[in-house]
């Protein structure tokens, strides 16, 4: 399995809204989510050609809601979070999360989740797997979080054991 991702503050400078209008295959009328739909869908696309060497990189949505490319079994699931867009691909059914560690209640959310969470690491460990998991839509094999840039949990779940070490990789 390998993950993909871009800075999405550093991708907007050299990109603008009407390049990323052809990744927009709905209406978004948020400039926020247009910028993390649009940069998502270039992302997953571009990795695709580029590295999978998908020719037709059309996406559908299945009945569970889970996206998927038309005419290629390859596996991916997006992320995004506050500056980072990020996509995982992989021959089995997969889901990632990155989420930004900010201040929370953790009394509050140990009650709404009935946990005990102590810290930021229990809670976004807990939160980045439990939204990889859903996104995977069958069950979990393997999983891998880690702390990625400073200020993000990520989280990468499997229905099978991961064969090797996970990469993370900038997509330029």
């Amino acid at each position: 399995m390998n993950i993909y991702y871009i800075d999405i503050e550093e991708f907007k400078k050299t990109h603008d809204k009407i390049f990323l209008s052809k990744y927009a295959d709905k209406e978004i009328k948020s400039k926020k989510r247009f910028f993390e739909y649009t940069i998502g869908r270039y992302l997953i696309k571009n990795v695709a050609k580029k590295i999978y060497k998908i020719d037709d990189c059309e996406i559908t949505v299945d009945e569970n809601g889970k996206p998927q490319f038309k005419n290629s079994d390859l596996n991916f699931s997006l992320s995004h979070s506050k500056d980072y867009a990020i996509v995982c691909f992989d021959e089995n059914e997969c889901g990632i999360d990155i989420e930004f560690a900010k201040e929370r209640n953790f009394e509050k959310l140990s009650q709404h989740y009935n946990e005990n969470f102590i810290n930021a690491d229990e809670f976004y460990r807990f939160w980045t797997l439990k939204e990889a998991t859903y996104k995977q839509h069958t069950p979990v094999k393997d999983y891998y979080t880690t702390f990625f840039k400073n200020n993000y949990y990520l989280t990468v779940t499997s229905e099978k054991i991961f064969e090797k070490p996970v990469e993370i990789i900038k997509f330029n």
